[in-house]
């Protein structure tokens, strides 16, 4: 039990831990979806399974997404020299605003969560 609970404590807001992976959690204007996306896709540059070409195609593939049909996309990507899974969910609303959220290594996760808020927080300006 202390342990669960040390656990929480350690994980920063908008990151949950399933099984093995943890989810980075966004909710934004879905305008900004696809420079996010190719945020993420520099983490995982040269080792193939989400680049540019795969952020490219997501990021139209939401464009078509129809309000409250989520859809997911799931990837083995290089990360620090090891194939890791990743998975996208995107879920559009009514007004236009997206919960794109990315299921991660827990080694990869961090950044996956730097490279979002860098761009979100970026755009504030």
């Amino acid at each position: 039990m202390a342990l669960i609970l040390a656990l929480s404590l350690t994980i920063p807001a908008g990151i949950s831990v399933a099984a093995d992976q943890v989810r980075v959690t966004t909710s934004f204007d879905a305008r900004f979806s696809s420079a996010v996306l190719h945020q993420v896709a520099r983490l995982f540059a040269g080792g193939g399974g989400f680049g540019r070409s795969e952020a490219d195609r997501v990021s139209q593939e939401i464009d078509a997404l129809k309000a409250d049909q989520p859809r997911v996309w799931q990837f083995e990507v290089q990360y620090q020299g090891r194939t890791e899974s990743l998975a996208i969910r995107a879920l559009m609303d009514d007004l236009g605003m997206i919960d794109l959220d990315f299921t991660a290594s827990p080694d990869a996760a961090p950044a996956v969560r730097a490279a979002v808020d860098t761009y979100l927080n970026g755009r504030r300006r």
